[in-house]
């Protein structure tokens, strides 16, 4: 099958599990990964040939709900491909803000944190970023520390990157050692968990989503703890729900933190950028 006819056939068969725009978003994905290319060059070799077979067995994956960066192993974050796999969540978009507000720090040298690192998008994407920075990154799931290791390696950064084995700020010494600590930890509440996508519900780790009965619980610990292992001046970064924002807003106060929070493409206040000014560490 060619490129133009595959195009075609996958939009419709994935109206199905999707939305028209979504629908055509992945199958511009799906044929970006047989052609080794990036989504937005599909249209370059519309004569390609496609095997068919291949092409119908995505399909039916995806059809069953199964979420398509599990299926091709890769996600897009940050304009770079990175390996992902079932056991870690999957890269998103709106966690590219983490990215624009630590860029806007300034910091370019030094170690760095990374707390619940998943498949080390965060870390990785910053080490290309910044040439001269370190990385540590810290995750509780042996799979997540894996596909990690495998992307540092992927970007040719795993010189920078240490990978620590723990459950969040537990295997640290406490210490101000860092310029920045960032995280996109679980928010979301036992509530909000019913009603989730299937495809995210089914498929992706709890773990990695779900924080506890109010959603807040890893914002909380970060907050409080944070402290004890930034260095003067230092950043916290994190992700927040989308309708998390008057919450994290008066957690910043309590906490005595001067905060910015930034918007994802949607317009939704998605991240936080916190410090403390001196008198307050």
């Amino acid at each position: 099958m060619k490129v133009k006819e595959a195009l075609l056939y996958l939009q419709e068969a994935l109206l199905e599990v999707e939305d028209p725009v979504s629908a055509r978003s992945s199958a511009l994905i799906i044929l970006a990964h047989f052609l080794k290319t990036s989504p937005l060059n599909v249209f370059l070799y519309p004569e390609e040939e496609i095997p068919d077979e291949e092409l119908k067995k995505i399909l039916e994956k995806r059809l069953t709900f199964k979420p398509l960066p599990y299926i091709l192993k890769e996600a897009y974050f940050y304009g770079r491909a990175f390996y992902v796999e079932e056991g870690v969540l999957i890269p998103r978009p709106e966690t590219e803000t983490i990215i624009s507000a630590f860029l806007e720090t300034g910091i370019q040298e030094g170690p760095i944190l990374e707390l619940g690192c998943g498949s080390g998008v965060i870390s990785v994407t910053l080490l290309l970023e910044c040439p001269k920075l370190i990385a540590f990154a810290v995750d509780i799931s042996e799979k997540a520390i894996e596909v990690t290791r495998k992307n540092a390696y992927l970007h040719r950064v795993y010189d920078r990157l240490f990978l620590i084995r723990g459950n969040w700020f537990t295997p640290l010494k406490k210490a101000p050692f860092f310029k920045a600590i960032l995280s996109n930890p679980p928010y979301i509440s036992l509530e909000e968990w019913k009603t989730l996508d299937r495809e995210v519900r089914d498929f992706e780790p709890k773990e990695a989503l779900l924080a506890g009965p109010s959603g807040r619980e890893f914002h909380e610990n970060l907050l409080e703890n944070a402290p004890f292992y930034l260095q003067e001046g230092g950043f916290l970064i994190f992700e927040m729900g989308y309708n998390q924002a008057s919450t994290i807003l008066t957690l910043a106060r309590e906490y005595n933190y001067e905060f910015k929070f930034y918007k994802d493409l949607l317009n939704i206040e998605r991240c936080a950028l916190m410090w403390k000014n001196r008198k307050d560490t």
